[in-house]
């Protein structure tokens, strides 16, 4: 560990690094402080890079940083913000890379756009994050090509465009980039062939990312790829050494220790990959970690910790959103706290997860400190079966509580002659096969008039010489049926077929039709 620094900056003494006077004697030629600032550097960032002695780097990097060597500033803020040997201190890694990029370092001005992008340890900023990748694209640094194409193929406080972020991974990888290059790979997938050379070529040039992407491929078999496993484990674990940030190599490690997947399950690996991988905040290893500490798998179950690493990983990731908003609605690890609740499953809804969708179905039918909305419940549940949340399917259908619900508020507002709500209610639980409903709906298209549930019913008889116009309709109920009914001379142009739940619009003849079976309810003549 570091001394103390002294005041003439050249008796500071670091372990496993000679002093300034012992470097100076071993020097041939002139050599000054700043030589050697520069050579200390070079060693902390040695042993930092082969994960030794982390606290040693860290104290070095400290020490040259408040010294004003911009590499040291960079470094620092890496250290800070990944409690790499020193605690996590977002705010003030963010402090150190910002000066350090407004000295004209060019990698400290491409982390910062990384920070700016995602907001880490700042306010998430995307035309400052452009700005400063750009800045460091100007001086040469290629790598922040990649940057930008992460930005728009992500959508990372700029509108999600795949065509401008192909633009920048292709300019970076012909400029030599090797995260650029990793990143066609990506792109071209569908051509397994070049994809697989592409990683290669990263690997060779010490890509981490490459070797996370090939080992995608090995896990994942994807188009006709081989799966094997054991050889994504291979390639992740090659890919964790290389580079400042192996989050993503990490937290594929520690899913596939959680599982078991072609490894032996290793919970205490697992979770200690899924830490490290947190450190550079990673929303899948935060969103993993909160889901072990919600409901126990290979930890104490811990709802504040839950709640905690939900938060953080909210920022990138719907399904964290959907789980923080249960977490909020349930109290567990926090104030219960409905409205909160509310907002983060429509949220998460409008990300794509169906879950959320599901979940924002029943806040709008239960009125959960939201007004009640049947319509909008009815949607939300049907997005979440679009967005293949099996558990949304029950929520729908003839004998669902939503049209049940719709149809008990249509008699409702019939009864305070709120006919065309009414109506509204009743086509939308008709939607869902619901039989009394699609009963109305007839009735109002034959202009029949709205039920009287005070009275005893009647039917019409219908005509044995008429042909039908379309096929039965198949529903139960708890009315009476009759095999038809007929109206001659029908005053309307058209009628609502229901045929699987869904209504399509037809053209009927001013003309006598006859004979479907149906339920249906005639008022008291």
């Amino acid at each position: 560990m570091a001394e103390s620094p002294n005041s003439n900056n050249k008796g500071t003494v670091f372990k496993h690094f000679p002093s300034y006077g012992d470097w100076l004697s071993q020097q041939e030629g002139a050599a000054t402080i700043d030589n050697y600032h520069d050579a200390l550097f070079q060693h902390a960032d040695e042993i930092k890079f082969k994960r030794q002695y982390p606290e040693d780097a860290f104290a070095v990097f400290q020490y040259l940083a408040r010294l004003g060597h911009v590499a040291s500033m960079y470094s620092y803020c890496c250290c800070s913000m990944y409690g790499e040997g020193a605690t996590v201190d977002r705010t003030g890694g963010f402090a150190s890379v910002e000066k350090s990029a407004t000295l004209g370092f060019a990698k400290a001005q491409r982390q910062l756009a990384v920070c700016l992008s995602k907001g880490i340890g700042c306010e998430q900023s995307g035309v400052e994050a452009l700005r400063w990748a750009q800045s460091a694209i100007d001086q040469g640094f290629i790598n922040a090509y990649s940057t930008v194409g992460t930005m728009y193929f992500e959508g990372l406080d700029v509108p999600v465009n795949r065509t401008k972020a192909m633009e920048h991974y292709l300019l970076g990888m012909d400029a030599g980039s090797i995260e650029c290059i990793s990143q066609v790979g990506i792109e071209m997938k569908q051509d397994v062939k070049m994809a697989v050379e592409l990683y290669e070529k990263a690997i060779s040039l010490g890509s981490s990312m490459g070797c996370c992407y090939l080992g995608d491929l090995y896990h994942n078999g994807d188009d006709g790829f081989p799966k094997d496993p054991s050889k994504a484990a291979t390639y992740y674990e090659q890919a964790v050494p290389l580079g400042d940030d192996s989050s993503a190599a990490k937290q594929k490690l520690a899913y596939l220790y959680d599982k078991g997947t072609d490894v032996e399950q290793n919970y205490e690996l697992s979770l200690q990959y899924y830490l490290e991988a947190a450190k550079f905040e990673d929303a899948c290893a935060l969103y993993q970690l909160g889901v072990k500490y919600m409901i126990g798998t290979g930890v104490e179950q811990d709802n504040v910790k839950a709640f905690e690493f939900h938060e953080r990983a909210k920022q990138n990731n719907a399904a964290a959103i959907t789980n923080l908003g249960y977490l909020f609605g349930e109290g567990q690890g926090c104030a219960k706290d409905l409205v909160r609740a509310a907002q983060l499953y429509q949220q998460s809804a409008a990300l794509g997860n169906g879950v959320g969708a599901h979940n924002c179905g029943v806040v709008f039918r239960n009125g959960l400190c939201v007004e009640v909305n049947l319509f909008k419940a009815l949607d939300y549940y049907q997005m979440a079966v679009r967005l293949k949340y099996d558990g949304a399917k029950s929520c729908l259908g003839p004998d669902s509580n939503i049209s049940r619900d719709l149809y008990n508020t249509a008699r409702v507002l019939q009864r305070h002659n709120k006919d065309k709500e009414a109506l509204d209610h009743f086509r939308a639980a008709a939607g869902q096969g619901h039989s009394e409903s699609i009963a109305a709906v007839y009735r109002n298209a034959a202009g029949l008039g709205p039920v009287s549930y005070e009275t005893d019913l009647r039917y019409f008889e219908p005509q044995k010489h008429q042909t039908p116009l379309f096929q039965p309709c198949q529903t139960n109920s708890s009315f009476k049926s009759f095999n038809g009914f007929i109206q001659r001379n029908a005053s309307f142009c058209g009628t609502f077929r229901a045929e699987s739940g869904r209504f399509s619009k037809m053209t009927v003849s001013h003309d006598i039709y006859s004979n479907f079976s149906f339920i249906f309810c005639h008022p008291a003549i």
